[in-house]
């Protein structure tokens, strides 16, 4: 039964987002990921729908990024690139600005961040016509599932996101770049909850999602893809240059990124959910 209203659900959103097609897993999380920028940063997310707390009829889902493109913001709003398609076959951008701090003198977050890592989701109202489809919660890997797909060292992984604030065209698609698993284990996750990516991040990647590459996610109608972390990060190391009359710091980039595993993600949602659905029971 719950099967059934969750294939319900989907199909409402994706009705009114206007992607009716199955579609390889690649394809699925790209439809999910966006833009995010304001007037300081940019950065990365991707659309989730939650089991409640939301009206997928209405076109409403989660934003998922890394709390640390929120929290330095200095404006109340940020702009989410946005995509609609065209008859003709092609795209054009459609910004959207979406509110992150309540109207009041409290300027109180609308984001719910995890207590312990780099995580925030809002929630977010797409409008009609627009090209993108929230994948469901049950995407975010947890334990057992990297148990059973035995994600090991060195998996094949795929990035989504807008390194150094670059899209992949003029309607805001965001780039896809192969990474592997660069470090180990990854289980428990309680235990190992940051990862390490052979992959050069930059700034714009943060909130991007990580795929995990298997046998079946370049066929259509494969079910759904499985999303290994977020990128919150990137690794560097910092060289002080001492010369006769100044001092400089020097960052060298070590073509690593930096991954919070996805049930740290799902955590965020739950933390979510519980701050919405309970003041609506009282």
């Amino acid at each position: 039964m719950k099967r059934l209203v969750l294939a319900f659900c989907t199909w409402l959103l994706i009705d009114h987002c206007g992607a009716a097609q199955a579609e390889d897993h690649a394809t699925q999380i790209l439809l999910a990921t966006v833009k995010l920028q304001h007037s300081q940063s940019a950065g990365t997310g991707f659309l989730i729908v939650p089991k409640t707390g939301i009206d997928p009829a209405r076109g409403e889902c989660l934003l998922v990024t890394a709390a640390h493109v929120f929290e330095p913001c200095p404006d109340d709003a940020v702009t989410v690139a946005l995509r609609v398609p065209k008859p003709d076959g092609t795209y054009q951008r459609r910004d959207v600005s979406v509110p992150i701090r309540r109207d009041n003198r409290e300027k109180k977050p609308m984001w719910v961040r995890h207590p312990a890592f780099d995580v925030a989701v809002l929630k977010l109202s797409l409008p009609q016509g627009v090209e993108a489809t929230p994948l469901p919660v049950e995407v975010l890997a947890e334990g057992p599932e990297l148990r059973q797909r035995r994600v090991r060292i060195g998996a094949r992984l795929l990035v989504f996101g807008y390194p150094a604030r670059v899209e992949g065209n003029a309607a805001g698609f965001p780039l896809a770049r192969h990474a592997s698993l660069a470090t180990y284990p990854v289980m428990p996750p309680t235990a190992y909850p940051i990862l390490t990516l052979d992959m050069s991040a930059h700034g714009g990647d943060s909130g991007g999602p990580v795929m995990l590459e298997t046998i079946d996610s370049r066929n259509e109608d494969a079910g759904l893809p499985v999303i290994l972390a977020m990128v919150v990060g990137k690794m560097q190391q910092d060289e002080k240059v001492v010369g006769l009359y100044e001092e400089r710091i020097l960052h060298h980039p070590l073509d690593l990124a930096i991954a919070v595993q996805s049930q740290f993600v799902r955590e965020t949602v739950s933390l979510w959910e519980q701050a919405v659905v309970k003041p609506e029971r009282k």
